[in-house]
């Protein structure tokens, strides 16, 4: 082999490497966008379901405050009619005393009477101001509640604008590696872990089913790679390499594929199909 030929050789070898390289890293980089795609959507999917569950309750907490707001004002309208209701009573009862009791003892036991009323009446009205603080409460905690579950809602919807922007991100790069597949004719299916360089060799002895090809290990070729036979325009068949060589390869024919009579000198190629 001359000079020029080991160089072309060693070139052809260091293309095919780096060719295989590109390869690998082209399919696994696919695969793994692929599933940081789906992760991404199955992520977006459980937020947005997380937000919908979080807006029910916030709704729901919404209609309780309506309905404690309702109900507080119906109790301040009823307290401030039984008090006024309650001084009136007080009033007239204290002036009943009053006028009585210069009159007679006897009415000692109305006064009483009335004392007592006063101090149930008293005791009602603390307990429907300790009512309208709790209720007060109650309110104040919703409001927190309201807040908070607002904060979580604004946080949710950022978190899925952001999941949407890194999906469409993912989108686009999956769509420009497929283009990359393509042009360099490979598919999903495509095995690129094995596959043998693009090589155009002859056949240099034959023996039986057996025969020598001017292609070897320096070439990248490996045992059990398969290399086609043809001359001129015509196939002749199909071999798969036993035996490695720096500089040649022996091969086997296989049966099925044979379409003639292989002879020396008849031209062999890794990438025929």
């Amino acid at each position: 082999m001359t000079l020029i030929g080991k160089i072309f050789t060693v070139l052809i070898f260091i293309m095919s490497f780096l060719f295989m390289g590109f390869s690998i890293t082209v399919y696994q980089t696919h695969v793994d966008l692929q599933t940081a795609a789906k992760t991404v959507e199955d992520r977006n999917t459980n937020l947005e379901s997380l937000r919908t569950t979080l807006e029910n309750e916030k709704k729901a907490v919404e209609d309780s405050l309506k309905r404690e707001r309702i109900a507080r004002a119906y109790a301040l309208a009823a307290l401030e009619t039984q008090v006024e209701a309650v001084a009136a009573d007080l009033a007239d009862k204290e002036e009943i005393v009053k006028t009585t009791q210069a009159r007679s003892n006897d009415l000692s036991d109305a006064l009483r009477i009335a004392e007592a009323t006063k101090k149930q009446l008293t005791t009602e009205v603390e307990g429907l101001r300790v009512d309208i603080n709790d209720a007060q409460q109650r309110t104040d905690t919703f409001f927190a509640q309201i807040l908070t579950l607002t904060d979580e809602v604004n946080h949710l919807k950022s978190l899925k604008t952001q999941a949407q922007e890194r999906e469409s991100q993912l989108r686009n790069q999956i769509g420009r590696l497929s283009n990359v597949v393509q042009r360099n004719g490979l598919d999903e299916f495509t095995d690129v872990l094995d596959k043998p360089p693009a090589l155009d060799g002859r056949v240099i002895a034959i023996q039986k089913d057996l025969l020598q090809i001017s292609l070897g290990q320096d070439d990248g070729l490996r045992i059990g790679h398969r290399l086609d036979v043809y001359r001129g325009a015509l196939y002749l068949g199909r071999v798969q390499i036993r035996e490695t060589q720096p500089s040649s390869a022996v091969c086997e024919i296989i049966p099925e594929y044979q379409k003639g009579q292989i002879r020396k000198d008849d031209n062999v190629i890794t990438n025929l199909n």
